[in-house]
């Protein structure tokens, strides 16, 4: 699992390196190309000492009777210290572009020449050859060296913040885990200390709360039942004190506390599955004397209960205290609403476990099979309370399912045609 949240951390800061050092690397680029053809067309566009040299020449040369021209360019070039010919307009034929300006040719060699065409000339001027012009080595490593400056600053400037971000989500996944201990983390964090002062202040909060939540519904739990079992007690004693005509009144104050005792008991399980510090202690357990077990700490009942071991599965990896609780609140869940029958059904597919407990009650509305798991929550249907419940034997379950890496699921059965409660989890 560590492994497993550092790569995803790695990914993280690799995924926003890559995104911000790129984006800088496109327009660092674009403006590069764009700027080196601003500046080539600007080069082309203005090379007045060129044109002017060219344009001397020509005239130079247009006074000049044809027949002396090309000696008299060749001593031009040497006064201006360069070297210059002049070529018949055949020699030039499609070679220079009729735009009114130089061109720039290069040979095999790598030599750079210059063609001025001339109409009044009947051919064109030819400078050159020029050496081409070497750019340092240092000019050619400066891109090199600006484009690794920015995914260096791009990393130094993403580092701390990364490094604040994995502080605040480690924190945080340590409180969805543990509400018991506050988050610490404005001290760790370098650029991001401002909301992790105001995490670390809400989490003081929430924790506040919800340990004061808990440690009042467990004391309230445990003061009840003190008058709770003096009720219970009196009206014990006075059953055989009182005429035959009370005994049904009384016999109605005790089921009412008994639902009372019931209440408090399923609170206090539901408050101590949801404790941080409950530990799980899974063992491989033997089913067939574990289910015995659980049927023969149900409620006293005339309903027939079957039980099924599909694919003869003997045993199952499972915290046992925890799930007879939750296979013994679907027993009393389907057996007060079931007509006659009840079945009980183990399977495990591949690494799965899987018990399923099916009645033949009037089923659960398709609308509500997701609702019945959160707690306190009944139904408007059959299941009221005149059937007894309080809403909170399916949400443990849920929870004790959820313990093991697992889920349960609401649906119909096939064969009985009431409820289906699918609870599964993994073997591993």
């Amino acid at each position: 699992m560590k492994a497993w949240l550092a790569a995803g951390e790695r990914g993280l800061f690799i995924r926003s390196y890559i995104a911000l050092a790129g984006g800088l690397l496109i327009v660092a680029i674009l403006l590069d190309v764009g700027f080196g053809a601003l500046q080539a067309r600007q080069v082309r566009a203005a090379d007045p000492w060129l044109v002017s040299t060219l344009k001397l020449v020509e005239s130079e040369l247009a006074v000049t009777p044809a027949e002396e021209r090309a000696a008299r360019a060749g001593e031009l070039g040497r006064r201006l210290g360069l070297e210059m010919s002049l070529l018949d307009a055949g020699d030039i034929a499609g070679t220079v572009a009729n735009d009114g300006g130089p061109r720039e040719l290069v040979d095999d060699s790598g030599k750079v020449f210059y063609l001025w065409s001339s109409p009044a000339l009947h051919g064109a001027l030819r400078l050159g050859p020029f050496e081409p012009h070497h750019e340092s080595r240092l000019v050619r490593f400066l891109p090199v060296v600006f484009y690794a400056s920015i995914l260096l600053i791009v990393g130094l400037w993403l580092r701390p913040l990364l490094s604040d971000l994995r502080v605040l989500t480690d924190a945080s996944r340590k409180f969805a885990t543990d509400y018991r201990e506050p988050l610490e983390t404005a001290k760790h964090t370098t650029q991001l200390t401002s909301l992790a002062t105001n995490l670390d202040d809400m989490s003081g909060k929430v924790s506040q709360l919800i340990q004061s939540q808990k440690e009042m519904t467990a004391a309230l739990s445990h003061e009840m039942r003190t008058p709770l079992a003096r009720v219970r007690f009196a009206a014990a004693v006075l059953e055989g004190e009182v005429d035959d005509s009370l005994h049904g009144q009384l016999r109605a104050i005790n089921s009412d506390v008994k639902q009372i005792d019931d209440l408090i008991s399923d609170m206090l399980d539901y408050a101590r599955l949801d404790h941080p510090g409950l530990r799980m202690d899974r063992q491989d357990v033997a089913l067939e004397p574990w289910l015995k077990q659980v049927a023969a700490g149900c409620p006293p009942h005339e309903k027939t209960l079957e039980t099924v071991r599909v694919d003869g599965v003997e045993r199952a990896w499972m915290e046992p205290r925890l799930m007879e609780l939750a296979l013994n609140n679907l027993l009393v869940n389907a057996l007060r609403y079931a007509k006659q029958r009840v079945r009980i059904e183990v399977t495990r597919d591949h690494d799965v476990y899987r018990i399923v407990v099916e009645d033949d009650g009037d089923g659960i509305p398709e609308a509500d099979r997701a609702a019945v798991f959160r707690a306190f929550t009944r139904l408007d249907t059959s299941r009221n309370r005149e059937t007894g419940g309080f809403g909170l034997g399916l949400a443990i379950v849920a929870r004790i399912a959820s313990l093991h890496r697992g889920r349960v699921i609401a649906g119909a059965s096939r064969e009985l045609g009431g409820a289906r409660m699918a609870l599964e989890w993994p073997s591993i």
